[in-house]
């Protein structure tokens, strides 16, 4: 399935390669369609966006020939900076400081020389409150009750899965510990019995039918809105174990190429400004990392749960960080297995 849908992917890039404007490869509802038209207008200029499901689709796609048919792709923070490594990206250091009184000194590190920060959240369980009970545990996706066997959607990204996995066993979701990473691998085992998807909830947003099969899955803080859009009676909740959550970010990062496309910085710079901000991280609700946007948004964003989390939340919480190479094999090597 990876390969066909990256093959789709990969085919719909060599289409709008040769279309002018700027090229946006993001995930799928993940910026909002008035800021975009905001801009285009102010600037007479046409954004196209592609979209991923997955990250490993995306990385493959940016690591080809094929990733120079984009000015700016949508990249969680320790990813980029391992594919920064490989000169995949342009240093934007220059504007980084331009922008730097925007953010908070921790996201901003977090992206590097190669990132502005984009979006940031929690990792969780979604679930649907008219079939469920709120969860308090991991264990809800790792031991489900029989009642939900065969109802569980697990997302099969190594970093997450095995990381809450991880979580769920008391450890640090981002270790190098081989033995520990090994302890985890019957926990994983067990819950393969019980799925009824390996995939991003998400992605089922378009197969209603499919996600009405699912009661309890994997997710990030804002999926929750995104699901109950499509779900009669807007039954989806999200919940933050008690074991603890990670913590994500996504930066904007500007693929490599001879010269940078100057719209593309403009388009970054537009996106970083506290009204646009606000804006695109409400009408797409997840949590900005701009500073002041967020007392420029309604009340009813400012002070969701979900998305800002409370500090007893966040005193539990492991923000990304970059493993070993051996570490990340294994993760790698764990999931493939599980795929089978």
């Amino acid at each position: 399935m990876s390969l066909l849908i990256g093959g789709v992917w990969l085919s719909s890039v060599q289409v709008s390669a040769s279309a002018e404007g700027i090229h946006l490869y993001n995930w799928e509802e993940f910026m909002s369609q008035g800021v975009i038209e905001r801009f285009q207008a102010a600037n007479d200029v046409v954004i196209f966006q592609q979209f991923f499901s997955d990250e490993s689709i995306r990385d493959e796609v940016i690591l080809s020939e094929r990733g120079s048919a984009f000015d700016i792709v949508v990249i969680e923070s320790v990813r980029l900076s391992i594919l920064a490594e490989q000169g995949l990206f342009h240093n934007i250091s220059d504007l980084r400081d331009k922008l730097k009184g925007n953010f908070d000194k921790r996201w901003l590190n977090a992206c590097g020389d190669y990132g502005i920060p984009y979006a940031w959240g929690t990792t969780g369980i979604l679930y649907r409150t008219d079939r469920l009970e709120k969860p308090t545990s991991w264990a809800t996706l790792y031991e489900p009750k029989e009642s939900l066997s065969g109802r569980v959607s697990m997302y099969y990204e190594p970093t997450d899965l095995v990381g809450s996995a991880l979580l769920y066993s008391q450890h640090d979701p981002f270790t190098d510990d081989i033995e520990a990473l090994k302890s985890v691998y019957p926990i994983l085992e067990h819950q393969a019995k019980h799925l009824y998807s390996n995939r991003y909830v998400v992605e089922y947003i378009s197969k209603p039918n499919q996600l009405e099969e699912i009661d309890v899955a994997f997710g990030y803080g804002g999926d929750s809105y995104a699901l109950n859009d499509v779900t009669e009676g807007a039954p989806w909740s999200y919940a933050v174990p008690k074991e603890g959550t990670t913590l994500w970010l996504e930066c904007l990062a500007i693929i490599q190429k001879k010269e940078i496309n100057p719209g593309a910085i403009e388009f970054v710079e537009f996106l970083s400004q506290p009204e646009n901000a606000a804006v695109n991280a409400e009408d797409s609700w997840f949590s900005t990392p701009v500073t002041k946007a967020r007392e420029l948004a309604s009340e009813e964003y400012s002070q969701d749960r979900e998305l800002f989390p409370p500090q007893s939340v966040m005193e539990r919480s492991f923000i990304y960080k970059r493993m070993t190479e051996d570490a990340l094999r294994i993760r790698n090597r764990m999931t493939e297995s599980l795929r089978k």
